[in-house]
């Protein structure tokens, strides 16, 4: 008979975060490109994303990069499915949940808090899981809530990113000094 100090609510509670890594940082700073190069580094996977037009921006660079045959895209208006892809490509309402996959990212889960949409983000956070790798992405923000239904989840933070333009710097005014 196995010892265990801890009560089965709470772990239970840790197992929902065991193998989740959430990536959280500001726009702009790599977490859906990470989301894609992760999950073309492994033999199968899915990801999630907010938006229809960005499920088509990603569907196209990892069909250039693994072949159109290889990736499906599935969205409310929009459906591409070749006969086997290891890849998919969809809006997180339409991400196929009976999939195995060994790839899992959910990305923007700050909108989770959404009170229309939210379910669905909260959902799939819970729930859907890769064989070997999920991601969830998001707003660092969202740490709170990953931190409480995902406890036990790895969690990493982008640098916020800063522009490449210089800041120009003026000459104190001669008005001034005077």
């Amino acid at each position: 008979m196995p010892i265990s100090f801890s009560s089965p609510v709470a772990r239970d509670a840790r197992a929902r975060g065991a193998g989740v890594t959430a990536v959280l940082g500001p726009t702009n700073t790599g977490k859906t490109h990470l989301a894609i190069e992760r999950m073309l580094g492994h033999s199968s996977g899915i990801i999630g994303l907010p938006l229809r037009l960005l499920a088509r921006e990603v569907y196209n660079k990892v069909a250039e990069r693994a072949g159109a045959d290889a990736v499906a895209l599935v969205t409310g208006e929009e459906k591409v499915k070749p006969p086997n892809p290891r890849f998919w490509v969809a809006t997180v309402e339409a991400m196929p949940r009976e999939l195995d996959v060994a790839f899992v990212a959910i990305d923007e889960v700050q909108l989770g808090a959404d009170l229309e949409r939210g379910h669905v983000f909260t959902d799939r956070m819970l729930n859907r899981r890769g064989r070997e790798e999920t991601l969830v992405l998001g707003a660092q923000t969202v740490r709170p809530m990953v931190e409480r239904l995902l406890p036990g989840a790895h969690i990493l933070t982008r640098p916020r990113r800063f522009s490449n333009r210089s800041v120009k710097t003026w000459p104190r005014s001669r008005c001034a000094a005077s």
